[in-house]
């Protein structure tokens, strides 16, 4: 009976811990523009389903690191190129080899993707479903009016500095 126990507290943990990262996969999902992913948030949870789960992870992985590299390409981000994509599917693979080894990078992959999630957040542009955008075409719209009013702002001259690019300019004589 004690060993039985023991067995369903282990379970218990491993499927709390597994919650733990497929949550963190899915926020980082959340912070990847609609017209960058190539999966929705949602469909993370998928990987919960016994036997199903060994598949769809693989293709969770996958999946993700794509929307990464395309919403670090939209935002003019780098990236470390990877996308965490290398030591996602070693994480993968090594979990039928040697446990051990696919602890070390399951740990690592769910780190590298909290650190894009953390980037992606802190970035700004993201548009998450938090915010309630449904329609791409329109969030695109306002994207497109703030770059340009961005640059607007760049091109403009900041308090006492001179327009060099002003036919009319010339250096004021600081004696």
């Amino acid at each position: 009976m004690g060993i039985m126990c023991a067995y369903g507290v282990v379970i218990v943990i491993a499927v709390v811990i597994q919650i733990f990262f497929l949550n963190t996969l899915s926020k980082c999902f959340k912070q990847i523009a609609p017209r960058n992913r190539s999966m929705e948030p949602g469909q993370v949870w998928l990987c919960l389903i016994p036997l199903f789960g060994t598949v769809w992870i693989i293709l969770t992985i996958l999946r993700l690191a794509e929307s990464l590299e395309k919403e670090f390409r939209s935002r003019g981000l780098r990236g470390d190129g990877d996308f965490g994509k290398q030591s996602g599917l070693i994480y993968i693979i090594s979990s039928f080899v040697c446990g051990c080894v696919a602890i070390v990078f399951w740990i690592i992959y769910w780190m590298k993707i909290s650190g894009y999630t953390k980037e992606l957040a802190a970035g700004g542009g993201g548009r998450t479903e938090q915010f309630g955008r449904e329609n791409d075409r329109e969030s695109d719209d306002e994207d497109r009016d703030r770059r340009s009013r961005q640059r607007d702002d760049d091109d403009r001259p900041r308090g006492d500095e001179p327009d060099l690019n002003d036919d009319d300019y010339r250096p004021r004589d600081r004696t």
